[in-house]
């Protein structure tokens, strides 16, 4: 074989080498997310403004619970991610609702696909306590029938 075949075949076997690598490397490190199960209903601002809260159900908590409550109406077609805690008192807040009736601010993120009313509402949350407890996963909420009077 002349020298610039060889040449080209190793040039094009790193190439695929290379590209293979690209292709599997990162589905390897994904780690499996977990699905929680919540639930969606509408709610009020504190000015009495269209809400809605997320109540996330996170396994292993002894019965406490993550609520995410947004003051905007519940309904958005496009993805949006809202960041605690909101300083500014006009986006909404994220606690973690111990069994006791305690309630414990969260910092975080969480976003949202997007919600439309009767349809399951899905997103995803990171959020941590001022220890630094950590809550991360994947939810699926369900609209709850509840008929929320504002004003």
């Amino acid at each position: 074989m002349k020298p610039r075949t060889q040449f080209v075949i190793i040039v094009g076997l790193v190439v695929l080498i290379l590209g293979i690598t690209w292709y599997t490397f990162p589905k390897r490190n994904r780690a499996v997310i977990q699905t929680f199960p919540a639930t969606i209903q509408r709610d009020c601002a504190p000015w009495d403004g269209a809400a809605f809260t997320v109540m996330i159900l996170p396994q292993g908590q002894d019965g406490d619970a993550i609520q995410v409550s947004i003051w905007q109406s519940p309904e958005f077609k496009l993805p949006k991610t809202f960041s605690f805690p909101d300083d500014t008192g006009q986006i909404g807040n994220a606690s973690l609702m111990h069994s006791t009736e305690a309630a414990e601010q969260l910092s975080g993120k969480v976003s949202f696909s997007s919600v439309k009313q009767d349809s399951p509402a899905e997103g995803r949350f990171e959020l941590f306590t001022d220890t630094g407890q950590r809550f991360a996963g994947e939810f699926r909420a369900e609209w709850q029938d509840k008929i929320i009077l504002c004003g």
